[in-house]
């Protein structure tokens, strides 16, 4: 009986090293771990003094702890220590992946702290490895509570059929969508913005593209956009409408809840209007028109719409509102916080556009494919 047990553990040993790794969660880790990384150490102004870059492990703790960064601190690691324990799939899993994974975070906290040591505007501290800990260790213990083997089998099999196997990073970029809506806009849905100055178009120069009409081509260019992203990268069963009306949905949501966060009121006027609503609104009739066109037709759709979403956010003038929304943009304890945002609402556009082209190569081998079989048949 001890003899069967022992190949029945060895058996369902193998059939975990046979199944394929995590994709998807190794994308999530690696971008979740740069943007830890970025907050972390934002804005840069390193000054490379004659420190001891671990003197703040023997300093005292600070005498007021803000329950904000400790909460900001713990949240920012759970999601680091669940994504670690399905990463490191198949190779370890449970507890050797919760010990792994704690490991991990913990020695990124403490060299993130030291590195702050150089930076005027952060104070490193036991506190925040602390609160940093306890964040990976709770996001590691939720993860080995799921099996790994479920998860293989059923979830990930999920994604590969609707996404095709070849296309996560769409996934997960669609994920990141809302978050890129919170920072301040000078239009809603309005991505990709680098604030140039020398860009910019004079706000007199024609009274054709005036605030509203420029709401409305933003929003519709984003929607459409991000539509034919989705359609190109999954299959026809996928209810893409739904799929990118729930995205903007909660992005819209998300977006609310911060603003209260951020200026303590609910007040959406400044953000919000029925121009750019309209824009939403044809978006999603030119989503439904190419819903039922080729790949090929979606990814260019798709390519063209960021590309002109990027050209005319950053020359059309800016809104006055959008501007003064910036001034009253409070800082303090949100400075890092908001930076985050506003650079993830700069890239995304710049991301999408960059897994469209790594799509290139096998959209233009089906294209060649189909125009070669329609030579054959004429």
């Amino acid at each position: 009986m001890l003899v069967e047990m022992i190949k029945k553990s060895n058996n369902s040993t193998q059939e975990i090293n046979d199944l394929a790794p995590l994709v998807l969660a190794r994308l999530s880790l690696t971008v979740i771990t740069a943007l830890i990384i970025f907050a972390s150490l934002t804005p840069f102004n390193f000054h490379l003094f004659t420190l001891n870059p671990f003197a703040w492990i023997a300093a005292p703790l600070p005498k007021y702890i803000p329950l904000f960064d400790v909460e900001v601190n713990v949240l920012g690691y759970l999601p680091l220590g669940f994504l670690t324990v399905f990463a490191l799939f198949p190779r370890w899993v449970k507890w050797p992946a919760f010990i792994f994974s704690l490991l991990f975070g913990i020695i990124l906290s403490a060299s993130l702290e030291s590195a702050q040591t150089y930076l005027s505007t952060r104070v490193a501290n036991l506190t925040d490895l602390y609160a940093n800990a306890l964040g990976t260790f709770i996001g590691a213990l939720l993860a080995i509570t799921i099996h790994p083997v479920w998860l293989s089998e059923q979830l990930t099999t999920r994604f590969r059929i609707t996404l095709k196997g070849k296309n996560q990073g769409i996934f997960l970029l669609l994920a990141i969508f809302p978050i890129a809506q919170i920072f301040p806009q000078n239009v809603w849905l309005g991505m990709g913005d680098f604030n140039l100055a020398f860009l910019r178009i004079s706000p007199y120069w024609s009274t054709l593209l005036n605030n509203t009409t420029q709401e409305v081509i933003i929003a519709a260019l984003a929607v459409i956009s991000t539509s034919a992203f989705l359609m190109c990268g999954t299959s026809m069963q996928f209810p893409k409408i739904k799929v990118v009306f729930s995205i903007i949905f909660v992005g819209g949501v998300l977006k609310i809840a911060m603003s209260q966060l951020q200026y303590g009121s609910f007040d959406i006027k400044h953000w919000i209007s029925i121009a750019n609503l309209a824009g939403v609104i044809i978006g999603f009739i030119g989503a439904i028109v190419i819903r039922n066109c080729s790949r090929v037709t979606q990814w260019v759709v798709a390519l063209v719409g960021f590309i002109l979403l990027l050209i005319l956010v950053n020359i059309l003038p800016q809104n006055p509102y959008y501007l003064s929304q910036l001034q009253l943009l409070p800082q303090g304890r949100l400075t890092h916080f908001n930076g985050l945002l506003e650079s993830i609402t700069m890239i995304w556009p710049l991301l999408a556009i960059f897994l469209l082209t790594k799509q290139y190569k096998s959209f233009h081998d089906s294209f060649s494919a189909s125009s070669g079989v329609e030579v054959k048949q004429i």
